[in-house]
């Protein structure tokens, strides 16, 4: 049986609010808690996938810890810590509107007096870098400027640790795993970091303050059928989206 994060209103001053950070999963969970009556808000730097990367957008947020520098190609600036929106022509205006986002999203959760959710859905273990530097996302450069490499147990479970440390007491945190299946790495790639993800994440759960969600479980071993699917045979479509959210809410207990 799943353990839910049991939210009930005899515990709680004020209903919860959310914040989710990661991949897909935390943007089609929008309508959902809007439907359901909670504020959200979601992936203030855009949509990210391994782990080091969305635990590094944590510390930017509550740690004031500082992004890479912007990465100048050709006269257009890019911040690879964040989503392939996020360039420009002028450094000095890109660091502006990240920083606006910061206070913007720091603005959000202070909220005292209320619990906080985090849902936090790691896509993949794979993980690309330029030189030394692990990236959030490459913004369509030259493949040259960089490497894939697969991220092992122990630096994700060191990374969040640190990470988990210097986070609100006032915090519940959810963790999934991803259910698309990332093909173009090739699918024995693709089950071999949701695997790492899995085991990371089971390590965890030794803090109070974590609990596991099985997306990736509920559509691939409970809706395993393809009729789930978009045609494309990765991404789960409507339907299938409509039973996770439905089995995340009994999750919750609200």
């Amino acid at each position: 049986m799943i353990t839910g994060v049991k939210m009930g209103t005899e515990e709680l001053s004020a209903p919860p609010f959310f914040f989710g950070i990661g991949s897909c999963f935390v943007s089609n969970l929008d309508p959902f808690l809007s439907k359901w009556g909670y504020k959200y808000q979601f992936n203030p730097l855009g949509t990210s996938f391994n782990p080091i990367s969305i635990s590094k957008q944590l510390r930017w947020i509550f740690c004031n810890k500082e992004l890479s520098p912007n990465f100048n190609y050709q006269g257009i600036f890019h911040q690879l810590d964040a989503a392939n929106k996020w360039q420009g022509k002028s450094d000095t205006v890109l660091k502006e509107y990240i920083e606006k986002t910061r206070n913007e999203i720091k603005q959000y959760l202070n909220q005292s007096g209320k619990k906080l959710i985090f849902v936090i859905s790691l896509g993949t273990s794979h993980a690309w870098f330029k030189g030394n530097q692990l990236v959030n996302n490459c913004h369509k450069l030259p493949g040259h400027f960089f490497e894939r490499r697969l991220l092992n147990k122990e630096e994700i479970v060191t990374e969040w640790k640190h990470t988990l440390s210097k986070l609100p007491e006032n915090l519940k945190i959810i963790f999934t795993v991803s259910p698309v299946r990332y093909t173009r790495i090739g699918l024995q790639e693709n089950f071999l970091g949701k695997s790492i993800l899995r085991t990371a994440i089971e390590e965890l759960l030794l803090s109070p303050k974590v609990v596991y969600f099985p997306s990736f479980e509920i559509i691939n071993d409970e809706l395993r059928d393809y009729s789930f699917f978009e045609s494309n045979g990765t991404h789960p479509n409507s339907k299938a989206i409509e039973v996770v959210m439905e089995r995340f809410k009994t999750f919750l207990d609200l």
